[in-house]
């Protein structure tokens, strides 16, 4: 069996910086997480509107869209199961804070991979862990513990990272089980298309293609599979009205929509946008595949307020972006920011020692040098 560390796209290697790592996500997790569980208090989880959503979706009555998202609440059944065997008292909310600590972690990690993939440095992905749990920890407004929007966030930062690991195949079962989770994934199937064409290098884009349509044919039948499963549900209707130019209108105009966005998102969108000049090249179709389509979509179609619905484009494009724009000069040995992936890193290494040897060859050093 050939150990992970070994493998040459996994982002983690076996030291005491990843148990250091590991070890500031999990504190991290367990200060978002916490933050959520005061918000809301314990009541809330065993006996509230938390666990009785949960119960309403492995009933079969949940309401549109809520029973269509049916991933994470069968894997947090499997956890309250557990938790119940296991005679831990307040076993529901145990299981519950559990559950949430460990995917805030597993959020935490994944960025940092993710950043690090993108060429920018060991610092600067500490940085873009600290960035979205301070971001993450002010998206409790009017929510719960929320489970599918939060893996709907590790779904997206999976396959940024099989795309900067030059692993496109592994879209179909993300999108697969990132179908169960929540609808909003329907853009996951089109990154690989995306990148390839505007970024990839060339030929990267006719084997891109095959995987993008079986991944949009993947999402499509889950989506509708799982209407047709679980039958037409009453449409829940927010505090904002319908969807649509109703619900807009809602979102724009209201004061607390515009501070829960500062509060989760705060200038890094700002910043990210004033440095787009210096984003990779991947990252900038990214920025124009996602975050328009995902803000106007949200904005017709949910409460902006609920700002936990903006992590998405901020863990995937805005962080990264800001990390960008703030790297004026990158440390020795890091890798360039401006590449997608590490395709062309041979080349500028081979470069790069021509450099060297011509400059310490006193003969070329010279001609160089009058040149």
């Amino acid at each position: 069996m050939v150990p992970f560390s070994t493998i040459k796209w996994f982002p983690f290697r076996l030291t005491k910086t990843t148990a250091g790592i590991v070890l500031l996500a999990l504190l991290l997790s367990c200060f978002s997480t916490s933050e959520y569980v005061q918000a809301r208090g314990l009541p809330y989880l065993e006996s509230g509107y938390q666990l009785q959503r949960h119960l309403n979706v492995l009933e079969g009555r949940a309401g549109d869209p809520w029973q269509y998202r049916v991933l994470a609440s069968y894997l947090v059944e499997g956890a309250l199961r557990i938790s119940a065997a296991l005679h831990v008292p307040h076993h529901v909310a145990a299981a519950f804070i559990l559950f949430r600590i460990a995917q805030d972690a597993v959020i935490m990690l994944l960025p940092y991979a993710y950043y690090r993939k993108l060429g920018l440095p060991l610092a600067y992905g500490l940085v873009g862990m600290a960035l979205l749990a301070w971001g993450i920890s002010y998206s409790h407004y009017d929510s719960d513990l929320q489970f599918n929007t939060f893996f709907d966030i590790i779904f997206y930062l999976l396959a940024g990272l099989c795309i900067l690991a030059d692993r496109p195949i592994w879209i179909v079962p993300i999108t697969l089980l990132a179908a169960l989770n929540r609808e909003t994934s329907g853009l996951i199937p089109l990154l690989p298309i995306l990148v390839s064409a505007f970024a990839g290098p060339k030929g990267s884009l006719r084997r891109a293609m095959p995987v993008s349509i079986i991944a949009f044919v993947t999402y499509l039948v889950v989506f509708v599979g799982l209407r047709l499963a679980y039958g037409k549900q009453a449409l829940i209707i927010t505090a904002g009205g319908r969807p649509g130019v109703e619900l807009l209108r809602y979102n724009l105009f209201r004061l607390v929509t515009w501070q829960q966005l500062l509060a989760t998102l705060s200038i890094i969108p700002i910043v990210a946008i004033l440095g787009y000049r210096k984003w990779a090249p991947g990252l900038r179709v990214l920025f124009w595949g996602i975050v328009p389509i995902w803000f106007v979509a949200h904005a017709l179609g949910a409460v902006m307020a609920e700002t936990r619905l903006s992590l998405v484009p901020q863990a995937l494009v805005f962080i990264p972006g800001t990390l960008f724009a703030l790297s004026e000069r990158m440390p020795p040995g890091a890798s360039p920011p401006h590449q997608w992936n590490n395709q062309c890193e041979p080349r500028r290494s081979a470069l790069r020692r021509r450099e060297t040897i011509l400059t310490e060859c006193p003969v070329t050093s010279r001609i160089t040098l009058g040149r």
